[in-house]
């Protein structure tokens, strides 16, 4: 896995934060562990061990004794000679009652010639192996006869002191080798120690390469994507995949690319608008010029014809009449170019967007009557509804030339019901999270698919007598107010234009779909 110079760093850092402390610890360990174990481990320790080992040895040695000089007292007595000589087995079970029940340790006493027992006595109960220890004695009792008598005897000594001897003595023996070997074991635990920081570190240096290597994926995704940027592609995006502060760096991004592409978008729109105006005001004037001359020259030819051929003036009667008739179409077309290419820049000013929409109501008949002239006397026209809200709601906007966008949008969508598809338009307006917004819906038969993308072109239009000037003027009006119009087909069928205002406060409003009018 080849780590880039970051995740280098990181892991650097972590390394050096992670031997600092071992280095210290070794240095400081080792010597305060060989302190304690010589401290733990030294010369009066075991000298006390050993001379514990002495007194429980002197002990042993002194109950021996004892033993032994108990089994030459029981031997040596004269009253056990005369009983075995005397040959009285009652006598002499009697006697050795009682020499047992003097000698608290004695737990029996055999008495036997060659093979034959001649006397034995014995106390159970002094004989329990779990604690006490027998210590047996052979003595030969000599009679006059110059016969002699083997005596067998079981004195018994406390198990506790041969095991405490056994324990004490074990003890001292593995804490003399401890001491031998200080050096040796103190060294094999700062070795032991070491190796289980240099695990814990190579544990937490492998943590840190994966999630330095999240880390560092999403800063590397950012890099390559300035490098991008940089380079003029405004469609680049990089995911956000934490809530953490990358995470609020790539949303920044995100949202800076967006504003970006928004706008060249918009300078790319208002440049190639200012191009058309340019073409329109050239083609005005071009247009504008002949157009009278015509019109005066067609008048002439028809006033100066004198003769009787009637169907000679007839026709130029007719040729009198398309002329002034298609010089008419011109010059409208001529001061729609005009009004076109003389379109003043917005001058922004505090309104009420309440007021504006109670100015839009006020206009809807005068539309109405406009594009459907009887119809709309008659009340056959489509309905045009306008939403008025009940509070004030602040803008900054140029009331005239906005007035102008949505007169335009909603004689475009009367315009579209001529053919009898559509019955009501709804102006409405208000506020949310995006902005301020203007929205004309309507149910009418709505924009075709293929031609949904260039709806905001210049001299783009669905009508016969249309100019294709109209959303074009929206839109640029609308992003002189700093707003955004986007398209979307209405939910009740038609088509659904809205326009977006920036709310006080705010540079540049956040439509609900990434139309844009660009769909």
């Amino acid at each position: 896995m080849k780590l880039s110079r970051f995740e280098r760093k990181i892991l650097a850092a972590m390394a050096l934060v992670a031997l600092a402390p071992l280095l210290g610890a070794l240095l400081l360990g080792r010597a305060a562990l060989q302190n304690a174990y010589r401290a733990g481990v030294n010369p009066r320790v075991r000298e006390q061990l050993d001379r514990g080992v002495g007194i429980y040895r002197a002990h042993l040695v002194t109950l021996r004794a004892d033993a032994e000089r108990t089994a030459d007292a029981v031997a040596g007595s004269a009253t056990l000679r005369d009983r075995l000589e005397a040959d009285d087995r009652h006598a002499l079970d009697a006697y050795l009652e009682e020499i047992v029940d003097r000698y608290d340790p004695v737990s029996e006493i055999v008495l036997r010639r060659g093979d034959t027992v001649l006397a034995r006595v014995s106390r159970p109960d002094r004989a329990d192996p779990e604690e006490r220890r027998a210590l047996l004695q052979s003595r030969e009792v000599p009679l006059t006869d110059g016969s002699r008598v083997d005596a067998e005897i079981t004195v018994t000594a406390p198990r506790e002191v041969f095991d405490d001897f056994q324990r004490a003595g074990e003890e001292a023996e593995v804490f003399a080798r401890l001491q031998e070997q200080a050096t040796y074991i103190s060294a094999v635990y700062v070795w032991v120690f070491v190796g289980f920081m240099a695990l814990l570190i190579v544990a937490v240096l492998v943590l840190a390469a994966v999630l330095s290597r999240r880390l560092t994926r999403r800063v590397i995704a950012l890099a390559e994507a300035t490098r991008r940027l940089g380079g003029g592609d405004l469609s680049v995006s990089v995911p956000r995949e934490a809530r953490d502060e990358v995470g609020e760096l790539t949303e920044a991004f995100n949202n800076m690319v967006h504003d970006l592409r928004e706008s060249q978008a918009r300078i790319e729109y208002l440049q190639r608008i200012g191009a058309w105006q340019d073409f329109a005001r050239r083609l005005a004037h071009e247009i504008k010029n002949p157009l009278t001359p015509i019109q005066l020259a067609a008048q002439e030819m028809h006033r100066s014809y004198d003769g009787s051929d009637e169907k000679f003036r007839s026709k130029l009667e007719d040729a009198r009449s398309i002329i002034e008739e298609e010089v008419e179409t011109l010059r409208r077309l001529v001061s729609e170019f005009s009004n076109f290419a003389k379109l003043p820049a917005a001058a922004l000013a505090k309104a009420d967007l309440r007021d504006f929409l109670q100015d839009i109501a006020r206009s809807t008949d005068a539309i109405r009557q406009d594009v459907f002239e009887d119809a709309a006397q008659d009340g056959n026209a489509p309905e045009v509804h306008v939403a008025l809200l009940d509070e004030a709601l602040p803008v900054q906007v140029d009331a005239m030339m906005l007035k102008r966008c949505v007169d335009n949008l909603v004689r475009n969508a009367l315009q579209a019901m001529r053919a009898g598809e559509g019955t009501r338009v709804d102006v409405l307006g208000g506020s949310s999270e995006q902005g301020i917004f203007v929205a004309v819906d309507d149910d009418g038969p709505g924009i075709p698919k293929d031609r949904r993308e260039t709806i905001f072109d210049p001299y783009f239009t669905t009508k016969v007598d249309g100019t294709g000037l109209g959303l074009a003027i929206v839109k640029k009006v609308v992003l002189e107010h700093g707003g955004e119009i986007e398209f979307e087909p209405s939910s009740r069928g038609g088509a659904r234009f809205t326009i977006w205002l920036p709310s006080p406060g705010v540079r540049r409003p956040r439509p609900s779909s990434a139309l844009r009018g660009r769909r």
